[in-house]
């Protein structure tokens, strides 16, 4: 299916100010593929799209005191999003991949180790496998109620497992933690959602399992239509929309995702980063 994605922010900045936003999706994933895409800014000094640590597109802006404001549209192949298979195979700690072990490791957000007993009461007495992962997202689906505005972000999974609220953001962190406590890797996805009430950036977990990453949607029963991967880390600090280090005033977001008419002709890529004011 194709997809059409358009995302944009205006933030109050009060000196000239460094940020890195994470909006653009990779070009090519496992399961997507950017046919076209656009990013307006309004003026900056500086604005580069490079890579981090993960390999996740990032873009470097140096914008100027006062009203800094993005626009991104884009136009994306995706495949439809599949469910975990229940009986997708668990490696063994000796059998994961060096990539895939530091998502077997607590982190800021997502403190398997304080979960780890909690984890063991619940899970562990499960068969192994994907059918046990998916019965960890029921939990989650049945034991937190999601409210919007509940949360902030400094919520973390261990939060969010004594209050028993959040949205998607903590929804995810807890999975990710109680997978991590059974030596099972997770991680955390930014991304965009067909579908999604009232629509926002979504975040959601992949599990690593039978040798190949699978989507994990606590906040909703039954598989989301389309997920569309902006970033992965090891929780939501590795993979913000806007990351600075001076203060900001967040002014107005939105974000949109519809199903589009599949193009006649074979698409081409026509990348543009511009300088506009954006409304």
């Amino acid at each position: 299916m194709f997809l059409t994605v358009r995302a944009t922010a205006s933030y109050e900045l009060s000196v000239e100010t460094f940020l890195c936003l994470m909006v653009e999706p990779p070009l090519k994933g496992p399961t997507h593929r950017v046919t076209e895409e656009k990013l307006l800014t309004t003026t900056t000094a500086f604005c580069d799209l490079r890579s981090d640590l993960y390999g996740n597109p990032r873009r470097h802006v140096i914008a100027p005191r006062g009203r800094f404001s993005f626009d991104f549209q884009a136009t994306i192949e995706i495949e439809p999003n599949v469910a975990l298979p229940p009986g997708a195979v668990e490696h063994p700690p000796e059998e994961i991949p060096g990539e895939a072990m530091v998502y077997t490791l607590p982190s800021r957000f997502c403190q398997s180790d304080l979960l780890a007993r909690m984890a063991l009461d619940e899970f562990g007495h499960l068969p192994h496998g994907g059918a046990r992962v998916l019965a960890i997202a029921e939990w989650v689906r049945r034991h937190v109620q999601y409210r919007y505005g509940t949360t902030d972000a400094l919520t973390s999974a261990f939060d969010t497992a004594t209050e028993r609220v959040g949205v998607c953001r903590d929804f995810a962190h807890l999975v990710i933690a109680f997978c991590r406590a059974l030596v099972i890797p997770a991680r955390y996805v930014s991304g965009y959602a067909l579908g999604l009430d009232p629509p926002d950036f979504h975040g959601f977990a992949q599990v690593y399992l039978g040798g190949a990453w699978h989507n994990v949607d606590a906040t909703f029963h039954g598989v989301r239509p389309a997920l569309i991967p902006i970033a992965i880390g090891r929780d939501a600090a590795d993979v913000a929309m806007a990351t600075s280090w001076v203060p900001h005033i967040l002014i107005s977001q939105t974000v949109e995702v519809r199903e589009a008419d599949v193009p006649i002709q074979e698409p081409a890529i026509n990348a543009e980063v511009g300088q506009a004011v954006v409304a």
